[in-house]
């Protein structure tokens, strides 16, 4: 699974060419242009496969005639990837060589970490709510929270193929993933880590989009406020009544 000469790997599930920001997969594969590290595109949409299946900077692909959701997409990259520390990034994310460099460093160093990234969550489960988010320059130090940010984020990949981990499918397309792995990694006895990288930019895809966005997902258009209703509805069924383990926010040792 793992090669020595691969220190790591890029994952990017790519869509579309990202209308919504300035930044897209062609500036994201120049961002990587001198960084060491294997990347593996997953591609879900004949536009952007046809346009760059020769792309130079990648190394590996797989190609979804059909959008199959995050979580697949996550899913299938890792199971292309072969580095130590697998890094899962957005298409419409604008990355530098110190966020690598610094992500890296967290995500091997940090106590249990199995996945850190710049942005992330304190939870509250019953309610279904944001308590506090830790967004970009608002805080110094690495915090212990409950989920990471899905636009960008670093993965031990030892810790996690070791502890069974994976990206469940039934989040998908999209929402509640980011919730989901980050309980299943509190019952293994690891943590997610939310850590003070700044250097990248990235604006909100279908985060950030109106109740009424549609995207097409296996051939079929899906409503994003639906999705997000139903992915809730299945968060609670598989966690609520479960012992979840250790919460982060309470526990200091992990602080």
């Amino acid at each position: 699974m793992f090669n020595p000469t691969v220190s790591r790997s890029f994952v990017i599930p790519v869509l579309n060419f990202s209308p919504h920001s300035l930044y897209n997969i062609h500036t994201l594969l120049n961002d990587l242009a001198g960084v060491q590290g294997e990347v593996i595109c997953i591609f879900n949409s004949q536009e952007v496969f046809e346009a760059l299946r020769a792309h130079p900077r990648i190394d590996k692909f797989a190609y979804n005639n059909l959008n199959p959701g995050v979580s697949r997409s996550w899913n299938q990259g890792l199971q292309l990837a072969e580095g130590k520390v697998v890094y899962v990034l957005n298409a419409d994310l604008h990355i530098g060589p110190k966020a690598i460099e610094e992500l890296e460093h967290y995500v091997l160093t940090l106590p249990r970490a199995v996945i850190v990234g710049p942005q992330g969550s304190w939870l509250d489960y019953p309610t279904l709510k944001v308590l506090r988010y830790f967004q970009k320059g608002e805080f110094n130090e690495p915090v212990c929270t409950h989920d990471v940010s899905g636009f960008c984020f670093a993965i031990h990949h030892e810790r996690f193929v070791a502890s069974k981990l994976s990206f469940d499918n039934r989040f998908s397309p999209f929402f509640m993933e980011e919730w989901d792995i980050g309980l299943q990694a509190v019952q293994a006895n690891l943590a997610c880590w939310t850590v003070p990288v700044v250097d990248f930019d990235h604006v909100w895809g279908i985060s950030g989009l109106p109740a009424d966005t549609q995207i097409e997902y296996f051939g079929r258009s899906v409503f994003r406020s639906a999705v997000h209703a139903e992915n809730q509805r299945k968060f609670v069924d598989k966690w609520f009544g479960k012992p979840v383990g250790t919460d982060p926010v309470q526990d200091s040792t992990l602080r």
